[in-house]
């Protein structure tokens, strides 16, 4: 179990270098819970902004989540450069 994950790609809007940074932190539930609820919860945060996603309440891996919430981004990120006319590239490391 990771407690604390972060995930770092670069890429290219538009011949504009950018970096997306996903971290994610994995925080325990004061108080006894519910007996189907996780003792862990995740708090993650895309470029500094703070990030909602339906898996977080019951993720036990921050290293997994974070690359999981950064792959959606792109992907999404790809589709609406696509729409828009865009180019959208990711920069290898």
């Amino acid at each position: 179990m990771e407690l604390k994950g972060k995930y770092t790609q670069n890429y290219i809007i538009d011949r504009v270098p950018k970096e997306l940074v996903v971290e994610v932190e994995l925080k325990q539930r004061q108080g006894l819970g519910n007996l189907d609820q996780n003792l862990w919860y995740g708090v993650a945060t895309a470029n500094g902004k703070d990030f909602k996603h339906p898996d977080l309440p019951y993720c036990v891996n921050a290293v997994y989540m974070a690359e999981t919430i950064a792959l959606e981004i792109i992907e999404g990120w790809k589709n609406k450069a696509k729409n828009e006319g865009n180019s959208f590239r990711l920069k290898r490391k």
